[in-house]
This record gives C-alpha cells, sequence and structure tokens, in this order.
C-alpha cells in the first residue's frame, strides 16, 4: 500500500508528536508499505530525502502565534498530486498547517482520508498562561483561532474516511463525538521497542525527566520539588532537553536559588544527549518525573512504563488513567512522593 503523511514534526526534530509518527511510519515501512512524509521545511535540511527508506519532503509552510505561513498554494498542489500516488493520506494533529491548509480541497483527493489527532486545545485555563502578559494575551488569540477553526470547518472534518484519538477520555476524543457527532478510533500511544529490553539494567538513585525546555514541560516544578523533598543526599535530578535556551538558563538560575535556601542537591540541567544514551537514562532511573501544564497522552510516560520505572505526573492529559505511578496537583505532593 502507498501511504502519505503530513506532520508539522519529522527527523530530525524532537518532539512527542515526531516519535510517535516515525515508530508508525517506520513499521508501516519494514512491512513493506511505500511510505511518504510530508513535513516542514527547517534552515539547513534538504527539500527532499530518504530516511529509512521513507520519503521525506519539506514544505514551505508552517504555524505560528496560532496561523499559517508559507507558500499554502503550492503546498496544497503538491498533496493534490501525491494523492494520485497513493491509496492513503494520513493528517496528523489539527490546530496546525500541514492538516488545516487542506480542509477546501478534502473533496479533491482522491484516496482515503484518515485525521489521526493528538489532542486538542480544550480552551482550558493554565497558571502558566498567566505567567506573563505575552502568555496571556497568546492564550486568547488562541482560543479564538482554534475556536474559529472547530466551528467553521465541521463539514471538512466529516469528510475523512476515519478520526483516531489517543483515548476515549482525551478531551479531542470527546469533542470530536460531541460536537460532530464522530466517533473515532481508540489508537492510543506507544513507544520505542528499545524502552521494553530490560536485561542489563541497573537502577540508579536518581529521577529523571525527558523534555524539551519549555514553560509548558515545567522543569522548573520538578526542581522545586526535588529540593524540598525528604530524600537522601546522594540522590540525583536529571533533566533532559534538546538544547539550551531562555528557559534553560532560567532552571540553571533557579536552582542556583534552592541551593541559596535548601543546601547541595544533585542537578544535571543536560542537552545534545543522544537518543542511545537517553533511553538508557530512562531506563536505569528510579523514578520518572513529569510536570507538565499540559499534555494529552505522553510518550515519555509510556517510555518509563515500558522501563519499569515509576512515575510521578503532574494530573495533565490522561496520565491519571495509565498505571505505574500517581498524579499529584502541587509541588508539595511531588515533593511528598519522592520521599516515599
Amino acid at each position: 500500500m502507498k501511504i502519505l503523511v503530513t506532520v508539522n514534526t519529522y527527523y530530525p526534530k524532537l518532539d512527542g508528536v515526531q516519535a510517535v509518527t516515525d515508530y508508525l511510519t517506520t513499521g508501516l515501512a519494514q512491512k513493506g508499505h511505500e511510505i511518504t512524509v510530508v513535513t516542514t521545511m527547517s534552515p539547513g535540511l534538504p527539500n527532499e530525502e530518504i530516511y529509512k527508506g521513507i520519503r521525506v519532503i519539506r514544505v514551505n509552510v508552517y504555524t505560528k502565534y496560532a496561523c499559517y505561513y508559507g507558500d499554502k498554494n503550492a503546498y496544497r498542489k503538491l498533496i493534490l498530486e501525491l494523492t494520485k500516488q497513493n491509496d492513503v493520506m494520513i493528517n496528523v494533529c489539527t490546530q496546525q498547517a500541514l492538516t488545516d491548509l487542506l480542509f477546501p480541497i478534502l473533496d479533491e483527493i482522491p484516496c482515503k482520508k484518515v485525521l489521526h489527532i493528538h489532542g486538542i486545545n480544550d480552551f482550558k485555563w493554565r497558571k502558566s498562561d498567566f505567567v506573563d502578559l505575552k502568555h496571556f494575551v497568546y492564550k486568547i488569540w488562541k482560543n479564538f483561532q482554534w475556536w474559529k477553526l472547530y466551528q467553521f470547518n465541521a463539514d471538512a472534518i466529516k469528510k475523512y474516511d476515519a478520526v483516531l484519538q489517543l483515548h476515549r477520555f482525551d478531551p479531542g476524543y470527546i469533542f470530536f463525538k460531541k460536537k460532530y457527532g464522530i466517533k473515532s478510533y481508540i489508537l492510543e500511544n506507544a513507544c520505542d521497542e528499545q524502552f521494553g529490553n530490560l536485561s542489563k539494567i541497573n537502577k540508579e538513585k536518581y529521577c529523571i525527566c525527558i523534555a524539551n525546555y519549555t514553560i509548558r514541560k515545567n522543569q522548573a516544578f520538578l526542581l522545586k520539588a526535588f529540593y524540598q523533598a525528604k530524600i537522601p543526599k546522594d540522590w540525583k535530578l536529571i533533566l533532559v532537553g534538546s538544547e539550551k535556551n531562555a528557559y534553560y538558563d532560567s532552571l540553571v538560575e533557579l536552582s542556583h536559588k534552592m541551593e541559596r535556601l535548601y543546601g547541595h542537591h544533585n542537578i544535571e540541567i543536560k542537552t545534545n544527549v543522544s537518543r542511545k544514551e537517553t533511553i538508557e537514562l530512562v531506563k536505569n532511573a528510579s523514578i520518572y518525573l513529569l510536570g507538565s501544564t499540559w499534555e494529552a497522552f505522553s510518550i515519555s510516560i509510556i517510555e518509563s512504563m515500558a522501563s519499569a520505572v515509576p512515575f510521578i505526573s503532574t494530573n495533565t492529559g490522561v496520565t491519571r488513567f495509565m498505571p505505574g505511578g500517581v498524579v499529584v496537583d502541587s509541588v508539595e505532593s511531588m515533593s511528598y512522593w519522592m520521599g516515599v
């Protein structure tokens, strides 16, 4: 079968959606299907290349501040041509350009159409939306933009032959069923099989979190909890993110402040860690931590479960329905469970 996938982030970018799309597309390719992935162009990357036997095409359309930019007509023309050559088109996630720009032309696409949802903006307000005026205004803008998207594209969304969702209690699943009368298929999440290989592991005295350094991932929450936890001094907190940025700098500054308040603790705030080393760090950890203000179905929690590492997580997305850990609603609660 020939399958076309459109997704905002793909190799070599790193995030949860990328990870899921990677193992799904490579898995399909290994089964003999012919896979083409269309994704957003990034500086320094070729317009087209072959990755793990998959044809990757990068296009000049992107999402910024909940708006869509780039050569939209060229993108639509490309998809119309590609779908003549494919049996199925899978659009990964709404609320981003590579899916939403196709709504007006779905009638012209001849192959089967599948929408793969990784959660949606649920319009709820969270503490991170009030950190400063910029985030507050952006939240208002996003809510308005996403309200327009779902209000005026109901007919387009109903043209998909199938809709895949993460979990029956996910807001996206509930919203699509209530708003459009669509009963979606539940695909859930999974992770790289390497996390399930538990031979030769050595559980060590550290807590770990793997996430890009952003306000939404909220590693500051984890730092505060770790410093306040009644935990032996030989334990360590390891944070791993893809690269240094302003939020990374704020974490370093916060750790220095916590040192002055609570004394020395073993903290490592890492970047540019290889995938192989990241997997080993998770597998050998004693506790996995997640402090996110918003998640749909955290793949990092799935990775910790596959690695037989108990988790402590903020009560975000569907994490409360997942076995193998506890959910918390405050720094004090996470601090307590770290010390148990």
